[in-house]
């Protein structure tokens, strides 16, 4: 699958990952039985009649004999019978849907490691049963798939994940939540092994991104992609430019940057350069990526503790005079050889 959709348009590419994600939501979950919860009543509670209101403000509640996203026949109970009464979508303002109390149930089992196949499988279930009406629903109702996604992805599905979010796109107006939904969309994909179309989406990140934003994941992809290359001269400038840049606030993946800043130079043989970067970023509390595969094992070894070869706020500052002088950093990124980066290395006290 992977090979097949790097070789796609990305028109067609959202045409699969919605039949991916329609293909998903109909498949009989796995679900463990434990708890005492009882997954069919769960789904037959989920299949019941839906309540329909109209733009005229009429109401009706009855079974779904079919719809094609234009079109709905319902199936409603009248006395001792039934008739089946047609809407066409345009007149049909909202749809309500039962068994919504194991919205709760599913939030518990997102919290609990032990229930995440059984909360994977309670969010498809929820998709099965709603992912056919998006076009009727809120952002706040729609929130329930974007966590299905983000789910999706902490739980390494990330082409779930992927499929998830490009059918919900269409619906979202929130340009925050589009960014977000986008950033998940390129670690999905990279995550997912489409590299090409991780790299192509990184480069077109990091055009618009802000590199003292909150968050550096376009050059975090683009320096492990180069990383994993052996292209280590390129890994170690574009995964410095958002450290370069970064200031006191928060950064996603800016621990990863640093680390593969590090390696790299390890690489390029930069031993000064290296230290230095490794010092700041134990000066700043990150901590070495455990989960990203191509940086284990890699982190170098201090032959001091940070906290020692820092200056100490509670210590003696007349003993921290010496500095390590080092070149500046100006060499131009990769991203962009017109611009250099700026110095904002401190000295770091040894």
């Amino acid at each position: 699958l992977p090979l097949l959709m790097q070789n796609l348009s990305r028109r067609g590419l959202f045409k699969i990952t919605a039949f991916l994600v329609t293909l998903l939501a109909f498949q009989t979950p796995s679900f463990a039985q434990s708890g005492g919860a009882d997954f069919r009543a769960i789904e037959e509670e989920l299949a019941g009649p839906v309540s329909i209101l109209l733009k005229n403000g009429n109401r009706q509640t009855g079974q779904v004999a079919s719809w094609n996203g234009e079109t709905m026949r319902l199936e409603v109970q009248l006395g001792g019978g039934s008739a089946e009464m047609t809407f066409a979508a345009e007149d049909i303002e909202d749809v309500a849907f039962p068994g919504s109390d194991y919205l709760t149930v599913l939030t518990q089992w997102t919290k609990d490691p032990e229930r995440s196949d059984d909360a994977l499988a309670l969010f498809r279930a929820f998709y099965k049963q709603r992912g056919g009406y998006l076009q009727f629903m809120d952002e706040n109702e729609l929130g329930l798939f974007v966590r299905y996604a983000r789910y999706a992805l902490e739980q390494n599905k990330p082409l779930r994940a992927v499929a998830m979010i490009e059918v919900l796109r269409p619906h979202i107006e929130d340009e925050a939540l589009l960014k977000s939904l986008d950033d998940a969309i390129l670690l999905g994909f990279f995550l997912g092994g489409m590299r090409e179309e991780a790299e192509e989406q990184a480069r077109k990140w990091v055009e618009s991104a802000d590199p003292a934003g909150s968050t550096a994941l376009g050059w975090r992809i683009l320096a492990e992609i180069y990383f994993l290359n052996e292209e280590f001269e390129d890994a170690f400038w574009t995964a410095l430019y958002p450290v370069a840049f970064a200031n006191q606030m928060p950064m996603e993946h800016l621990d990863a940057c640093y680390a593969f800043a590090i390696a790299a130079a390890e690489e390029t043989r930069q031993r000064d350069v290296q230290e230095r970067l490794h010092l700041e970023m134990r000066s700043r509390e990150l901590l070495w990526p455990e989960n990203i595969p191509a940086l284990v094992g890699l982190e170098p070894m201090l032959e001091e503790p940070a906290d020692e070869a820092l200056a100490s706020e509670e210590g003696d500052e007349s003993e921290a005079t010496d500095t390590i002088e080092l070149e500046p950093i100006l060499t131009p990124s990769p991203l962009d050889p017109v611009e250099s980066l700026p110095t904002r290395m401190p000295h770091i006290s040894e």
